[in-house]
């Protein structure tokens, strides 16, 4: 997998067990001892990221495992800055080893739990099989480098070709024990060999470094190994951004084959010019220049083969070249070992410029293919959907179906192109808590309901949430498919083991405060259980939603100060109807603390927050509170005032309000 040059000033992440960087110049004169103020600067490094890894633990102990890894990702930043690199102080290699092995049991623990990567489908690298312990004792210790001519077919090579014990050996390995993973590794690379062929060519590196990608993830799009990389090419993730794949979280440019190709190109050339020698640069590109360079050092040579019989790089290194070879010298030639050369089968399609986002179901309908298919042209996606913050999104679509495409999605309603869930904010409800239940970001809750990351959410307000398939999100929906049953002439829902009433709510298109008001239950009420049953008349929540205007203030109640209780009325309701606080509402009838029982016909005051001055022709401020769905025009015709008095009142400007916010309202007595 491909490692960067710390020349270029930019992180790099290989295995947990190998990581390396390296510099510009091929042999450096080791460093001088570091003074008192290096060490100082050492030590408050360590510590930086030490509390980085704090605070990464935290999150990830409670599931937030990408912000875990923001975490994780800054404390090996951290600690590539050190002078002399991670290796310059035992110290500071246990914790540079110590925070990769996190980040793999991070990632690890986050494919399991279904969440950051659920919607990638992965599928595990062949490099991870290939230089494992079990096929690495299959395969000859000789590391010779004598040339055998005799042993290569008639072929053309780019690259000087090794034909020794340890290459003929895996030659043998490809043939027998995996005959049919080296055919169906043939068969893929059909589908990419133009397309990679011809970038090698524009960035010049051999053709024969194709290859590569084979060993690497057998030129699966969607490869990821053990340590993190990603993809046909096995980027990890800094050495990606170095290469300008962009990693968010709705795209990782690493599986995008022709996006990788390119950087991959470019890593090769760069790798390049440090060692001016392909072994070696395929040996970096695997265990990091740092190794390499440490090599050289180690043995005053610049054979790559001199290297692997000193053993002074990694076992999995020293077979990782011969595994190319082997693949060069097969590939080139199939027949002659055995294999069925494949039929050209390159990868076509057509782009299109989406201005909208769209969820890949959709997409798929509209170009009358599969999701797999569309998925398929699309493996940088890492959701169900285009990214929504991105309005001119190319989307692959196959090849002689752009204009179908353009029609059949057309035809469909915007705010029907993307699949969306709601979520009612219970208390206690953060950005990253919802984000975290529902398997999506922060960024793409924000995106949906545009808001910030520091907006301010509350209990009852209900936000939009992306539905990735198989989320909780989409389990809210599934809710209004069940069943309800038919008792006293009301629709009641019998709760499910998980259910909340937030879900249920949202489920049968009514407010918290509805569905509370139909059951009896207090305004602040929670708590629910498998087997209870709830009313979801949809018929009462609209008779309420009538019903809540009544309750809205009235002349009789801004006149004389008084509210008459109506069936279905909750304190709590007539508290946000005139604007007051429930505890306020409870201290001008004489109500204790815990009191919320009222009854049809009963008569509350509700001066304190809508009388008005005593005086014929008077008139008094309230303050009112602002509630979901109100706008100036209509707390203007409930108070019979204009919009502009209330802006003036308020010195405000814009008809934008926030519920939840007061207004001051200068009521008139004898108004209708």
């Amino acid at each position: 997998m491909p490692v960067f040059r710390t020349r270029l000033l930019a992180v790099c992440l290989l295995t947990a067990a190998v990581f390396g960087c390296s510099g510009k110049n091929k042999v450096s004169e080791p460093d001088a001892p570091p003074d008192s103020g290096a060490v100082d600067a050492v030590g408050e490094t360590v510590s930086l990221a030490r509390a980085e890894v704090s605070k990464g633990d935290e999150l990830a102990s409670r599931g937030n495992w990408a912000e875990a890894r923001g975490h994780y990702d800054r404390a090996v930043d951290l600690l590539l800055t050190v002078p002399g690199g991670v290796e310059s102080s035992e110290e500071v290699s246990n914790l540079y080893d110590t925070i990769l092995g996190t980040i793999y049991e991070t990632e690890r623990a986050s494919v399991e739990a279904g969440r950051e990567v659920r919607q990638e489908q992965a599928e595990p690298a062949a490099v991870d099989d290939l230089t494992s312990d079990a096929a690495l004792e299959t395969i000859a210790e000789n590391e010779g480098g004598e040339v055998a001519a005799t042993d290569l077919p008639e072929v053309t090579y780019d690259i000087p070709i090794v034909m020794n014990a340890r290459v003929r050996s895996i030659i043998e390995m490809y043939q027998l024990r995996r005959h049919d993973w080296f055919q169906s590794a043939l068969n893929r690379k059909a589908q990419h060999e133009g397309m990679i062929r011809r970038i090698f060519a524009e960035e010049g590196v051999p053709q024969d470094l194709i290859y590569l990608a084979m060993v690497e993830s057998a030129y699966k799009t969607r490869a990821v190994s053990r340590a993190g990389a990603r993809g046909m090419w096995q980027f990890i993730r800094g050495t990606g951004r170095l290469y300008g794949l962009n990693q968010t979280f709705w795209v990782d440019d690493r599986f995008n084959p022709e996006k990788a190709t390119r950087a991959a190109a470019r890593h090769l050339k760069d790798l390049y010019e440090d060692f001016e020698d392909w072994y070696l640069v395929m040996a970096a590109y695997n265990s990091g220049p740092r190794r390499v360079e440490r090599a050289i050092r180690r043995t005053g040579s610049r054979d790559f083969w001199t290297h692997a019989k000193r053993r002074v790089l990694p076992r999995e290194t020293r077979s990782y070249i011969p595994l190319i070879l082997a693949a060069i010298v097969v590939g080139k030639n199939p027949e002659a070992y055995g294999f069925d050369p494949p039929e050209p089968a390159p990868m076509e399609y057509d782009v299109v410029r989406l201005d909208h986002p769209v969820d890949l179901a959709t997409a798929a309908e509209s170009a009358g293919v599969s999701v797999e298919d569309m998925k398929a042209l699309n493996p940088e996606l890492r959701r169900w959907v285009t990214p929504l913050e991105q309005s001119d999104y190319p989307l692959r679509v196959p090849v002689g179906t752009q204009e179908t495409f353009r029609v059949a999605l057309a035809a469909i309603p915007a705010d029907e192109r993307v699949r969306f869930g709601t979520h009612v904010v219970q208390r206690g409800d953060t950005l990253s808590r919802i984000a975290n239940r529902y398997g999506t970001s922060i960024d793409a809750l924000t995106a949906a309901n545009q808001i910030q990351r520091r907006s301010l959410i509350h209990p009852g307000q209900v936000l939009t949430v992306p539905v990735p398939p198989g989320s909780g999100a989409e389990r809210i929906r599934s809710v209004q498919q069940r069943e309800v049953v038919a008792e006293n002439g009301q629709d009641v829902y019998v709760v499910q083991r998980g259910d909340t009433l937030g879900e249920i709510s949202t489920s049968f298109k009514m407010s918290l405060g509805q569905l509370r008001a139909l059951n009896g239950m207090a305004s602040s009420a929670n708590r629910i259980h498998p087997g209870q049953k709830l009313i979801v008349t949809a018929r009462v929540a609209a008779a309420m939603d009538r019903g809540a205007a009544a309750r809205a203030p009235s002349s009789d109640s801004l006149t004389t100060g008084h509210y008459v209780v109506q069936p279905g009325d909750t304190l709590g309701q007539i508290a946000e109807a005139h604007g007051m606080g429930l505890s306020v509402l409870r201290g001008l009838n004489d109500m204790g603390g815990g009191r919320t029982r009222i009854y049809p016909g009963q008569r509350l005051s509700v001066r304190a927050a809508a009388g008005a001055t005593a005086g014929d022709g008077g008139s008094g401020p309230i303050r009112y509170r602002i509630r979901r769905g109100d706008t100036l025009s209509k707390i203007a015709q409930r108070f019979g005032v204009s919009i502009q008095e209330i802006r003036d009142w308020n010195s405000i400007r814009s008809d934008q309000i926030v519920a939840g916010d007061r207004l001051t309202i200068h009521v008139r007595t004898g108004t209708n």
